[in-house]
């Protein structure tokens, strides 16, 4: 689990790459997302629209061809100019050959202008002849209109009355034709009508109450469902369409939430509904927006795993620049990058290659000047010194008191240019491969004693304790025993440098297995401050507080100290704390027979 979060949270720069990869690839996707969800959601609506219209317009066309038959088979107009009614044999006949001609009429009469029946026949029985003169079909057909009568129940079904005026050539009205008709065939249709797999159609007459009830049978025909403000707008001419929010609602005839589109038949002034449960509407709507948020989220977990794919191949090359930098900052001027992008950061690998040949160059001529300018100062100071000696241990009459005194004065500054002489040459054989070390198996007691007591002396002008007490049987090291002096008089040295008058100084030797002898320095000095313990084997540098600026020093002896110990093969270390003291460490390998 680590692994992976480091693989995809890496350094900084990455973070903010695949920060921004996500951010670019992830953002079009959720808006193209959301577009087409909206789009399609949008086409859905449409679509649930056009069905439920379609529907709409189906059924009422065929209701209105309905009415527009029937109408068409009482529209008599018979050929005669005289405005007597027809004759009673005629009217016998005509009423025969409606019957026979369209199924849904059940019964059919001629009626005089007075309100009269003169002739009547009915597919079953037929009553005695009376007076309609009263009845709202006459009296409409009488004025020359047709007239649609509301729907009532009987044993047989549903039926309605229709009327017409008959008129002679001139238009003039001479009788009128009122006729029962059966609508069973027109609401079987109308209940028979299926929207996907739960969407139905009702129908309901001018005044409110329920015709036709689709195949939601919870609802009584006849009922009366004014009371529903959606159907009286309907009624009253107000088209819906299933687009809008408000044609979502609780179904009239079902109770449950429902898709809905109405309009009025015209010819009948009925009202046609549609209404298709959310549910069973909106099942395809669901699959595609689950398989349109299914490819967006695989689309989004694709780009978050292969985003640091993407950003670990940029940021490698500007990686492999970095680490290079950091060994140049080293002092390795060998090293190269090999950046094969051909691009901008090829030609940047490049230009690194060519400043660390150059770098290269710089510090070979640099470390050839600081070689050739050390081995050319040596013999001077050297002759120098020596010969500042023998005026100092000639005749003391011979020289002055104050001439003596300058001459010790510049004895002592001799002799510190001649240990940076000395430790200037020892750092140019160092770096240009030149330093010499033979290893061999040694005792490590032996060079270390030599060195304490070529140091007693400091350590006694001090006043300070140098504690070494060896283990009888410490195994021998690999080491150079002249380069082991080197070591232990610059360590033992700074610690007696930096430790008050008084202090005291230990060393001593650890055994870490069966491969390395460790070998401690440790002093209770004024220790090192942490912000100055990064760099205290660097050339040239020197710790600089109040307590230590008379100390005199190159910052050379510990950068060669580390050279040494590591050309040995071993390791070198320390532990400090300022005010406390400090511990220098190195190993060195366990010799084996």
């Amino acid at each position: 689990m680590k692994r992976i979060i480091n693989f995809i949270f890496g350094s900084g720069l990455q973070n903010k790459f695949v920060l921004l990869f996500l951010l670019l690839a992830s953002v079009p996707i959720l808006i193209v997302g959301s577009i087409a969800l909206y789009a399609i959601d949008l086409s859905h609506r449409h679509d649930v629209s056009n069905l439920e219209l379609a529907l709409l317009d189906e059924k009422t066309r065929e209701t209105e061809k309905f009415f527009a038959d029937t109408l068409g088979i009482i529209e008599l107009r018979v050929g005669f100019a005289q405005k007597s009614e027809i004759a009673l044999s005629e009217q016998e006949f005509l009423l025969d050959g409606i019957l026979e001609e369209n199924s849904a009429f059940e019964e059919i009469r001629f009626v005089s202008l007075d309100g009269l029946e003169t002739a009547k026949k009915a597919k079953y029985s037929v009553a005695g002849l009376s007076d309609v003169s009263e009845l709202p079909a006459f009296r409409k057909a009488r004025l020359g209109e047709t007239f649609i009568g509301e729907v009532y129940y009987t044993l047989s079904g549903p039926f309605i009355s229709i009327a017409s005026p008959v008129t002679n050539r001139s238009g003039d009205i001479i009788q009128v034709l009122i006729a029962e008709v059966s609508i069973k065939e027109l609401i079987d249709s109308v209940d028979a009508s299926q929207i996907g797999s739960a969407g139905y159609l009702f129908l309901v007459d001018t005044n409110g109450s329920l015709i036709s009830r689709g195949r939601e049978g919870r609802i009584a025909q006849g009922s009366d469902l004014s009371g529903s403000s959606r159907i009286r707008d309907v009624l009253g001419g107000v088209l819906f369409d299933a687009l809008g929010e408000r044609d979502r609602y609780l179904g009239i005839l079902s109770g449950i939430p429902v898709i809905g589109a109405g309009k009025k038949i015209a010819k009948t002034g009925w009202a046609i509904i549609a209404e298709w449960p959310i549910e069973d509407a909106d099942a395809l709507l669901r699959d595609i927006r689950a398989l349109v948020l299914r490819i967006s989220l695989v689309a989004i977990l694709a780009v978050f795993l292969l985003a640091p794919l993407f950003a670990r191949r940029l940021l490698g090359p500007i990686r492999a620049l970095g680490e290079k930098a950091e060994e140049v900052s080293r002092g390795r001027f060998d090293a190269r990058v090999d950046i094969k992008t051909k691009d901008e950061l090829a030609g940047l690998g490049a230009t690194f290659n060519k400043m660390s040949e150059g770098l290269k160059r710089l510090q070979e001529l640099k470390d050839e000047f600081i070689f050739i300018a050390a081995h050319e100062l040596r013999s001077p100071v050297t002759v120098i010194r020596g010969y500042i000696s023998m005026a100092l241990q000639g005749d003391g009459g011979a020289i002055p008191p104050a001439a003596k005194e300058f001459l010790a004065e510049a004895d002592r500054a001799n002799q510190r240019l001649v240990q940076l002489v000395a430790d200037l040459l020892e750092v140019a054989r160092s770096e240009a491969g030149r330093i010499s070390i033979s290893v061999a198996p040694i005792d490590i007691k032996e060079p270390i004693r030599a060195s304490l007591k070529e140091l007693r002396p400091l350590a006694d002008e001090k006043g300070m304790a140098i504690a070494y007490d060896p283990p009888r049987e410490l195994p021998n090291v690999f080491a150079d025993a002249n380069r082991m002096k080197e070591i232990v008089v610059n360590l033992v040295g700074n610690a007696i440098k930096y430790t008050p008058r008084g202090g005291a100084i230990e060393v001593s030797h650890e055994a870490q297995g069966n491969a390395w002898i460790v070998t401690h320095v440790k002093d209770n000095g004024f220790g090192i401050a942490r912000d100055a313990q990064a760099k205290i084997f660097e050339k040239f540098y020197r710790v600089q507080t109040k307590q230590t600026e008379e100390i005199t020093g190159t910052g050379l002896g510990l950068f060669i100290v580390k050279q040494i110990v590591e050309k040995m093969g071993g390791k070198i270390w320390f532990e400090s704390e300022e005010g406390k003291g400090s511990t220098f460490s190195f190993s060195l390998p366990i010799a084996r027979a």
